[in-house]
């Protein structure tokens, strides 16, 4: 029913990476919670990578949680591969925001543990948020949610477009900096133990600590441009010809795994991936309604405002009766 709604790619072939080793001998794992950091100047085919990525998890019976996207909605286009024929999938919203479709359609603050386990693909898509404060406030609980995750049947391939995104979203619940980069550190060292694999890609090496790029298990080198490699990862210079490494085409990358192989890997193209200038919602038959925009709690400082939500809560409970204002501050 939700293809027919749907503008789907021509053809596709749904072929595994291909990757040859020139040092050690390593493989890419889709039955693993491992941690994958792909590095490449925009435009260089990150995002496509992980995509393929996630199909591994999905080919293998597992299961993906796209997280974070452009404010254009590429992860929305999920819905027009393949995989939207036979997989259950899962649109997450902001609250405040009506969204039509054909696919299951919940509030993310409201996901539950079972859900991992009942979707094939859980996509947080930015349209479908009032703001971005709002879209990343919301991550920070369904990053919460895979903490409580003690046993699972299915791996969670979490595909995090940039990694800045997944500090955003810790600085949302933190009190601070240091401590939203060492919540950030901990779910990210911890994430194996939840059963959930890790995709993150990022412009610059620097964009994230040094901390979190040595928990990677795989790291995927794009197409670099002018930039070149950063300090740390000049060793590599003496496997890889820093010409090829300059420009490669979007289907061809280099991995690095924590083994210390070193491979060269091409993967199909995806043709279902959202295109410059498309309205992935319109193509995927999504309608979204967004009301007035509710405010979120404020850090004063010295005290912290409550939110229109928590608002709205404290009107209902305090209407129920029985209930003063002491104990619901208390609450």
């Amino acid at each position: 029913m939700a293809t027919q709604q749907v503008e789907k790619p021509v053809s596709y072939n749904n072929n595994t990476m291909q990757i040859k080793w020139t040092r050690g001998h390593d493989e890419i794992k889709f039955t693993r919670p491992d941690m994958t950091f792909c590095l490449g100047m925009r435009g260089s085919g990150k995002s496509t990578f992980l995509e393929s990525t996630g199909e591994g998890f999905l080919r293998a019976g597992n299961g993906v949680l796209d997280l974070f996207g452009s404010r254009d909605g590429e992860s929305l286009a999920w819905l027009r591969s393949p995989w939207a024929e036979n997989k259950k999938i899962l649109l997450l919203k902001g609250d405040g925001v009506d969204v039509t479709s054909c696919w299951d359609t919940k509030n993310a603050e409201t996901l539950e543990l079972n859900d991992f386990e009942k979707y094939d693909l859980i996509i947080s898509s930015s349209p479908l948020y009032q703001s971005i404060h709002q879209e990343f406030e919301d991550a920070a609980k369904i990053e919460n949610k895979l903490y409580q995750r003690l046993e699972y049947d299915k791996i969670i391939f979490m595909c995090c477009r940039e990694a800045s995104n997944f500090f955003y979203s810790r600085l949302k619940v933190s009190d601070n900096q240091l401590a939203a980069k060492s919540e950030m550190t901990y779910l990210l060292r911890e994430s194996r133990h939840m059963g959930v694999a890790l995709g993150l890609d990022s412009i610059r090496s620097y964009a994230i600590d040094i901390d979190i790029r040595q928990l990677s298990d795989y790291m995927i080198l794009k197409s670099q441009g002018v930039q070149g490699l950063s300090r740390e990862l000049k060793w590599l210079y003496s496997f890889i010809d820093s010409t090829l490494l300059r420009k490669l085409s979007p289907d061809k990358f280099f991995v690095v795994t924590k083994n210390g192989s070193i491979g060269a890997g091409r993967f199909s193209p995806i043709p279902w991936h959202k295109q410059e200038r498309e309205n992935i919602l319109e193509a995927c038959g999504i309608k979204r309604e967004i009301g007035e925009i509710t405010q979120g709690a404020v850090n004063r400082g010295t005290f912290k405002t409550v939110s229109d939500r928590e608002h709205q809560q404290i009107i209902e409970r305090y209407g129920e009766g029985n209930v003063s204002m002491v104990d619901l501050g208390k609450e």
